[in-house]
């Protein structure tokens, strides 16, 4: 099949990865898959895309797109809508023209944005892939009409999305498909290998992986730091992820740089900001805690698994796909930091209940989200779309 993905890619994150990965796997199984993104804007990504020998297309090169609302200015966003409508022009005539050159059997999209310069009916079939949560009742009247009358089928990352995907009413059961993320186990053991070896006194190392916003959920973080210094728990917490660039992120950023000064947490708290290789940190961890406030199906929770690492996490999208309560991992009253500390404090002291949680875990990605398990469900996709 040929098979285009269609990014409007700004920031390089798991998701990104997740499609970067995906789209080798099915080129290595005999499908011709492309890369196509609206600006080639993120190098990270399209360096990324480059490194794994996927053929990628960039529309219209431009090294900022416009955000229409970067502005309070009545006069400017006017402007920025304007510009943005001639941009929007300019990327629908340049992928209608690699489309009739490529002559793509399905468009896979994952937003607004790269959905709305298709239009369905053509020769190909639109997939929207939900990689993050579905939340339905946040999304704009127009946005839900055009996901419904523009999409042929959705695919959901996790069964939490497909059933948020039907209940919204966009498409019934049989039009939505999961197909859920996976991971390279090889890559994982490799760095297994580079563990250093615990001595009794090392902390335990408490790893959040999140890009610093609020949803994210760092401010749980340091009041866990907070309840396990007050009680003598030799522990270290490294917040890992991206700031983004806008003043919601960084001001987040800047709000729990504050507040681990202000509570003396600078020994037990530690900030990796936009980390290359997360393998590297993933490897010394202990525990990974997940405090989010939306999700998909979360990459790091499947990566801290392979790593053999207990999770504990909020209830949210599909992490309950991967987390089995007191069985796989530990999911949380949503952002109850008691119940954060309870787990933590039960894996701290018995070593046995560990190896038992994280053991598990690791069976659980080895025997279902492995990289055979993504290109099946995958196949069953390109087969039904064969026969539509």
């Amino acid at each position: 099949m040929n098979i285009i993905f269609l990014e409007a890619v700004q920031i390089h994150g798991g998701a990104r990865k997740s499609t970067i990965e995906l789209a080798k796997r099915l080129n290595e199984e005999g499908h011709n898959s492309v890369i196509v993104d609206f600006w080639g804007s993120c190098n990270e990504f399209t360096e990324d895309v480059k490194a794994n020998k996927i053929p990628i297309k960039i529309l219209k090169k431009n090294d900022s797109p416009i955000a229409i609302f970067s502005t309070r200015n009545p006069f400017k966003v006017g402007i920025n809508i304007t510009l943005f409508l001639l941009d929007w022009i300019r990327l629908k005539k340049e992928f209608k023209k690699f489309q009739n050159t490529f002559k793509p059997d399905v468009v896979i999209v994952n937003n607004i944005k790269t959905n709305s310069i298709l239009k369905k009916g053509r020769n190909y079939k639109i997939a929207y892939f939900a990689r993050g949560w579905f939340a339905y009742n946040s999304i704009g009247f127009l946005k839900k009409l055009m996901f419904k009358y523009n999409s042929d089928y959705f695919i959901g990352v996790s069964q939490a999305t497909r059933q948020a995907i039907y209940t919204g009413g966009l498409a019934p059961l049989e039009k939505i498909f999961v197909v859920p993320n996976a991971i390279d186990l090889t890559k994982v053991e490799q760095y297994k290998k580079e563990r250093t070896e615990r001595k009794d006194n090392d902390p335990m190392v408490i790893l959040h992986c999140g890009g610093f916003l609020p949803a994210k959920g760092q401010d749980l973080s340091i009041s866990l730091a907070r309840r396990l210094k007050d009680n003598d728990i030799n522990f270290k917490i490294i917040l890992m992820g991206a700031v983004y660039d806008t003043p919601v992120s960084e001001n987040f950023l800047n709000k729990i740089r504050h507040e681990i000064s202000q509570y003396k947490l600078d020994d037990h708290v530690e900030i990796l900001l936009n980390q290359k290789d997360p393998y590297s940190v993933f490897k010394n961890s202990d525990i990974l805690i997940h405090p989010s406030d939306t999700e998909g199906l979360p990459r790091v929770i499947m990566e801290a698994m392979a790593f053999e690492i207990p999770v504990i996490a909020n209830p949210v999208g599909g992490v309950t796909d991967y987390i089995l309560h007191n069985f796989t991992g530990y999911i949380a009253t949503h952002n109850n930091v008691d119940d954060y500390y309870e787990y933590i404090y039960k894996l701290y002291n018995d070593n046995e209940l560990y190896k038992f949680i994280a053991g598990n875990g690791k069976s659980l990605i080895i025997h279902n989200y492995g990289k055979r398990n993504q290109v099946e469900e995958f196949d069953k996709i390109f087969k039904k779309l064969g026969k539509s």
